[in-house]
Formats: structure tokens, C-alpha cells, sequence
């Protein structure tokens, strides 16, 4: 907290030029006392940095390679999101739906200030609604323990995977998870809800999920069987998994079978859809 008793402002400045970034940097400190900044010259050097710092808000140049990359999802938690650019009738659509402002470089100490009190506005909307769901989510979690401590040694796999985004926790429910996405040490899981990014990495996330309801397709993807539509071959021998929803993701080499196995086409003996795209090749 500040003197004046408001919260302490993160913010994260994914700029690549490094004269730009100073300025922002000064800018900042004179407009917010106590702010807390950290800075990228990349989207891709930001991505580490928006799980580990857990900013605010992002002040992002969207004419960085790759930068389209941040377009925050439609629905999940996300920092703010400030966009900085030479013509904002260029902008992005993903941003122009989803940012709080955006600035035209360079940027003027004023139109910072004014974008700075749209993100304060946001972030008192977003802590109401927040406490609501802490509310909600200690009480799911509690009920969450005491199912695992009742539960049998069969069913030992949780039903829930508490979520830590930012400053808030809550449960999520292992059902309503499609699918997870590994990269390094993070991953980013994509359920009914929202995408959240962890700083977990994929394999510690396997050894906690039910291996008869996910299934790990290539070393950078964990499938729900529940959201899987098909699989099918892409004519060269290799195969690729549509989930419901339409999100196509390649098959490992050598994991077929296994896959096979868990959809439950070769235990029921039949010649399922499923089946017969697999055996097509």
C-alpha cells in the first residue's frame, strides 16, 4: 500500500527499444510513488515474467514480433492490458477488443496518467468480483480436502486443481479442463472457464491428474479424453488429436496405441469412428 492507502501498482514493460523503456520507466515512477516495474524487450521474454511477477498491467508494444501472442484470452485471468503503437487505427483486433487503452508512440506523460486511472477503474471492478470468488473458492477447496481424505486408494486423484493466478486462488474443477499446453517450466491450462498460465512445468501436472481420464500426446500436451473428437491421420504417418472445439493437436510418435486404449475403442471390441481414423492411415 501506498502512503495514500492505495495498492502498490505492477507493471510490466514489454517495449524493445531500451531508450523507449527508460523514459516509460521514469514516466511511471512520477505518475504511480511505489510502483513496481519490471521490463521485456520481447513477448517472449515477457511470458515468464507475466507468471513470476503477476503484474497489473502490461504495457505492450504490439508492433513486436510475435507480440500478437499477448492478445489476453476472452475469458480467464489476465493482467491489464495497455497497448503502445505508431497509429492506433492499426491496432490489432485482439487488442482493440480486449485493451484498456492504447497509446500512440511516443508516449505523452498525459495519455499515460489517463490510461493509469483507466486500469485503477478496472482493478477496483476486478477485486470486487475477486472477492466473490476467493469466497467461493476457499469453500470448494475445503469441501475438495475433505473428499480426498474420505476417498478411497482407487479414486486418489483429486477432482479439483487449485489455481493460483496473480493474488487470488480457486478450484477448478479436473472435469472442466480440455486440454494443457507445456513450454520450459510453465504451462498453460485451457478449460471451460478460461486459459491460465502457470509457473508449473507439464510433467508435475501429469503425476497429479487421473492417467484414465488424461493422457500426455506428445511431451508438450496433456489431452482430457472427455473433449477429444478424433483422431486422425494426416496422410505422411503421423496423426493429429481434434478436440471438441476445434483445437487440432499433433500425436506423438509411438503413443497411438495408448491413446487407442484410453478412448476405449480397442476394449470395446468395435469398429468405432474413432477406430477406423486411426487405422486409416
Amino acid at each position: 500500500m501506498t502512503a495514500e492507502g492505495r495498492v502498490r501498482l505492477r507493471v510490466l514493460v514489454v517495449e524493445g527499444d531500451e531508450g523507449a523503456r527508460r523514459r516509460l520507466h521514469a514516466c511511471l515512477e512520477s505518475l504511480e510513488p511505489g510502483v513496481a516495474i519490471e521490463e521485456a524487450a520481447s513477448a517472449p521474454q515477457a511470458w515468464p515474467q507475466v507468471v513470476a511477477f503477476a503484474p497489473d498491467l502490461v504495457l505492450l508494444d504490439i508492433e513486436l514480433p510475435a507480440a500478437a501472442a499477448m492478445a489476453p484470452p476472452r475469458r480467464g485471468d489476465w493482467p491489464c492490458l495497455v497497448v503502445m503503437t505508431e497509429r492506433c487505427d492499426r491496432a490489432l483486433p485482439a487488442f482493440e477488443l480486449e485493451a484498456i487503452d492504447c497509446l500512440v508512440k511516443p508516449v505523452q506523460r498525459e495519455r499515460l496518467a489517463e490510461a493509469l486511472r483507466r486500469v485503477r477503474r478496472r482493478l477496483a471492478e476486478r477485486r470486487v468480483a475477486e472477492l466473490a470468488l476467493e469466497i467461493a473458492g476457499a469453500a470448494a477447496i475445503a469441501r475438495g480436502e475433505a473428499m480426498t481424505r474420505t476417498a478411497s486408494p482407487a479414486s486418489h486423484y483429486p477432482d479439483q486443481m487449485t489455481i493460483r493466478v496473480r493474488r487470488r486462488m480457486f478450484a477448478l474443477p479436473v472435469a472442466d479442463i480440455s486440454w494443457i499446453e507445456g513450454a520450459s517450466q510453465y504451462s498453460r491450462v485451457h478449460a471451460k472457464g478460461g486459459e491460465y498460465l502457470l509457473s508449473r512445468s507439464l510433467a508435475s501436472l501429469e503425476c497429479e491428474l487421473d492417467p484414465a481420464r488424461f493422457f500426455r500426446i506428445h511431451r508438450s500436451a496433456i489431452v482430457n479424453a472427455a473433449y477429444v473428437r478424433e483422431v486422425m491421420s494426416r496422410g505422411d504417418g503421423r496423426y493429429n488429436v481434434y478436440l471438441h472445439g476445434g483445437v487440432a493437436l499433433p500425436l506423438g510418435r509411438g503413443r497411438r496405441d495408448t491413446l487407442h486404449r484410453l478412448l476405449g475403442g480397442m476394449k470395446r471390441g468395435g469398429d468405432s469412428p474413432l477406430q477406423r481414423n486411426v487405422s486409416s492411415a
